[in-house]
């Protein structure tokens, strides 16, 4: 059987449904990377032996970390987003009143099991410094 009028040489592929669908992956990822857990450090945190705990709100909260180094010293604190020096308590404060005032109703204040208590002390003292009636509590083992 032979064919009449001139032979096609290329076949040309329609891109535009790849293209769309790249674009719907890409934005696919986009949106999904902004659901993980952004606050939590990896650290070593400590277990209570006999503790009554509950289910942390995890909209109405300000995560504190205090991320650790070797030898129990502390390289920085990391909170909503912000890596600060460990000694700058007023921009701490300054951070946890911000989120306090937006409506966050607990700071939730983590740190390794091998952090020298000295740090942790100057940290709660700089959230109890915050003018509101923050809740405070101390994030262990088994909670984000």
């Amino acid at each position: 059987m032979l064919r009449r009028g001139s032979p096609s040489a290329t076949i040309n592929a329609n891109m535009t449904p790849m293209i769309d669908v790249t674009f719907l992956l890409i934005v696919f990822f986009v949106v999904v990377s902004q659901i993980v857990d952004r606050d939590a450090v990896s650290m070593d945190l400590p277990s209570p032996e006999h503790a009554v705990a509950g289910i942390p709100d995890k909209q109405n909260r300000v995560v504190v970390n205090i991320v650790p180094l070797e030898g129990g010293e502390v390289a920085g604190i990391s909170v909503g987003g912000h890596t600060i020096a460990w000694d700058d308590m007023y921009e701490l404060a300054a951070i946890v009143d911000t989120r306090v005032k937006g409506g966050a109703t607990d700071v939730h204040l983590r740190a390794d099991r091998a952090t020298k208590y000295a740090y942790v002390h100057k940290v709660i003292e700089a959230i109890r410094g915050v003018q509101s009636s923050v809740r405070l509590q101390l994030v262990i083992e088994g909670e984000n």
